[in-house]
């Protein structure tokens, strides 16, 4: 870490993981908030996320909502969520599929 992360290290607790559940359920439609999100302290290894944020995140994985059958291959949503700053960094496909 540089001295400007320990800085804002002190002046700024960093996000907790039920504030990082609660910022990406903020994200989601409405239809789906009633889902239970799975949250990861670090990198799961099936993620296969090439767009990596510098500042260490939260990954959320969350449903997708655009109504597709349930029975679709596809990749995982997953939303990295920082967890210094409580921004979201990605929201997309987690590379996982097949």
């Amino acid at each position: 870490m540089n001295w400007l992360q320990h800085l804002l290290a002190r002046v700024y607790p960093p996000i907790s993981r039920a504030e990082a559940l609660r910022i990406a359920s903020r994200s989601l439609a409405n239809e789906v908030k009633a889902v239970p999100l799975i949250c990861h302290g670090t990198k799961p290894s099936n993620c296969c996320i090439y767009r990596v944020s510098s500042e260490p995140c939260w990954y959320i994985y969350a449903p997708w909502a655009d109504h597709a059958a349930p029975m679709v291959l596809r990749s995982s949503r997953v939303i990295l969520v920082g967890k210094q700053t409580g921004v979201i960094h990605y929201d997309g496909a987690a590379g996982d599929e097949g």
